[in-house]
């Protein structure tokens, strides 16, 4: 099983194992998806709500 010790990217005497690059990248990428689907959800959020502004302004006209 993959070890979660503590590590430094930048301490060249003792480099991170395969294992634990592997484990940070996957922490990077789910981070990034979760990053994504929530900037995703708050663009849709917006854009429904300037559609039903144009679509009330359209109807008061």
């Amino acid at each position: 099983m993959i070890q979660n010790a503590r590590f430094n990217l930048n301490d060249i005497a003792r480099e991170p194992s395969d294992e634990q690059l592997d484990a940070l990248m996957e922490a990077v990428i789910t981070q990034a998806r979760e990053h994504a689907a929530t900037a995703r959800q708050q663009l849709l959020m917006r854009l429904r709500a300037e559609i039903t502004a144009v679509d009330f302004l359209r109807a008061r006209a």
